[in-house]
């Protein structure tokens, strides 16, 4: 036990180190945590756990929930109105199209029987949504590209697991008739569609007002109250017949675009979270790949990578998103930035599961696919980006770095009025504030009060202070007699 958690803790050491660093050069990280997980494994070190196929597909779909959700929280909806045509159709078309394209290419590369050739090129066709919030979020690139390419990466999820549940559900029961075999498909994909949204519409609802209603003792509850939503949404939805991962998806926007207590603290703890388990994810593939089962398939791997990222997406993106306005430049950008993660990992994973599935090299074929998409194009979106003349104006270096400034120095102070306190009746100009601070706003009830200067205070208020941390001693001088709050870094 002390080996497992020395090791996962160097891990994830390793995983905050290396985000900070690759965020400066503009590298994919996670890409060096399959290699920890290939020298872990037992091709390597055989220092790491055994992590049966099981094991590791549970923690595929609890790392994709988590991930989702975080996506989703940062999904303002007037987004998702303005671009869900071409979004809806990359994540339905699109993965079919995809899917279609590489399921050929497997069967014909790596000689695969058709019902793996088909799990494998439905796999590899999703891509991941935090590796394109994470990569395309640091970008300054057009609006409108940014918010179809990360709606789409959160919704052909469930389009993906659609596709792969059927084809294992054929592959056990058989097809039957085709016309029988299409109503079926079509039918359970209507019903896993609207029950996803359903509940995670009616989950996200239920879950902002407890986060409004419900009155916690501390404020670090509310993340965790969050993420029981979260893995709430998924269950109801699957007990239901419906996607689990739609309405993870969709419960996070209508609890991100709603009023949320302690919001600041819930985006943190989501935006951690979901690092976290794609740091897990790229090491479980790590930990289930043998260096040398790779070197048996290596041209015929590179092969696929390659149609995934040259031939298979481009086509998606053309045929998905005909008359739909965009432009040759932007269409070879969306081709591009079809980034895969951790989603084929878990489907691959799900379909070794199968009561149907026989041996196939499917697990490391999908290793290449990924990596491939995480190196390559995770190293080349922003050139491709400004080459096409993609980019929008940034911030300057100097206004980046006044931000930094003010994060490191400037503090919110909160003071609480009480009943018996001489500041009741004073108005806030005879209230002597040290240099450089401003009292912005009083929270009385459930009311925001910006103060003027004849601003009265009453018993119960709570005052918001922004000052200079160098000014907290001062500040606790000044109202030595009320409850101060700890000084808090702006967000």
């Amino acid at each position: 036990m002390e080996t497992f958690l020395l090791i996962l803790s160097l891990i994830l050491l390793a995983g905050v180190w290396s985000a900070h660093l690759g965020n400066r050069l503009g590298f994919p990280v996670l890409i060096g945590f399959v290699t920890i997980g290939m020298l872990l494994g037992p091709g390597g070190l055989r220092l790491g756990p055994h992590v049966p196929i099981s094991v590791a597909q549970s923690i595929g779909y609890l790392a994709l929930i988590l991930i989702l959700f975080e996506g989703g929280l940062h999904t303002p909806l007037d987004r998702i109105r303005s671009v869900w045509k071409p979004a809806l159709s990359l994540a339905t078309a699109g993965v079919v199209i995809s899917g279609a394209i590489l399921s050929v290419m497997a069967h014909a590369l790596l000689h695969l029987p058709w019902y793996a050739a088909a799990l494998l090129g439905v796999a590899v066709s999703s891509t991941d949504a935090a590796s394109v919030f994470s990569i395309l979020g640091r970008q300054p690139l057009r609006r409108r590209l940014v918010d179809v390419l990360e709606v789409e990466s959160g919704t052909n999820d469930p389009m993906a697991f659609f596709l792969t549940i059927l084809l294992m559900t054929w592959s056990e029961h058989g097809i039957g008739r085709p016309w029988g075999a299409l109503g079926y498909a079509i039918s359970t994909f209507a019903l896993q569609m609207a029950m996803g949204l359903i509940a995670g519409a009616v989950i996200g609802y239920l879950g902002s007002l407890a986060n409004q209603r419900i009155k916690l003792d501390t404020g670090g509850l509310y993340p965790t109250l969050s993420l029981a939503f979260a893995l709430l949404s998924y269950s109801v939805a699957v007990l239901l017949h419906g996607s689990g991962f739609l309405a993870v998806y969709t419960a996070a926007v209508v609890m991100g675009n709603r009023r949320l207590e302690h919001r600041y603290s819930i985006l943190r703890f989501h935006e951690g979270l979901s690092w976290t388990m794609h740091i897990v994810m790229f090491v479980v593939l790590g930990l289930q790949i043998s260096p040398a089962r790779l070197g048996s398939i290596l041209v015929p791997g590179v092969l696929l990578a390659a149609g995934a990222l040259f031939l298979a997406r481009p086509l998606a993106v053309w045929l998905s998103t005909v008359g739909m306005g965009f432009s040759t430049a932007e269409k070879v950008f969306m081709s591009w930035a079809g980034l895969r993660g951790a989603v084929p990992i878990v489907l691959v994973l799900t379909a070794m599961l199968s009561p149907a599935y026989t041996p196939a090299p499917m697990l490391d074929a999908v290793f290449f696919v990924v990596i491939a998409s995480t190196l390559v194009q995770g190293l080349t979106v922003r050139w491709l980006a400004a080459k096409l003349d993609l980019l929008e104006r940034a911030p300057s270096e100097d206004l980046l770095e006044l931000v930094r400034i003010a994060r490191e120095n400037a503090v919110v102070t909160p003071v609480e009025v009480d009943a018996s306190s001489d500041l009741v009746g004073r108005k806030m100009v005879e209230i002597e504030f040290p240099e450089n601070t401003l009292c912005y706003a009083i929270v009385r009830g459930d009311q925001v009060i910006v103060p003027r200067g004849a601003t009265e205070l009453q018993a119960g208020d709570h005052l918001l202070i922004l000052s200079d941390r160098r000014n907290i001693r001062r500040l606790r001088r000044l109202f030595g007699a009320e409850r101060i709050g700890p000084a808090g870094m702006l967000p």
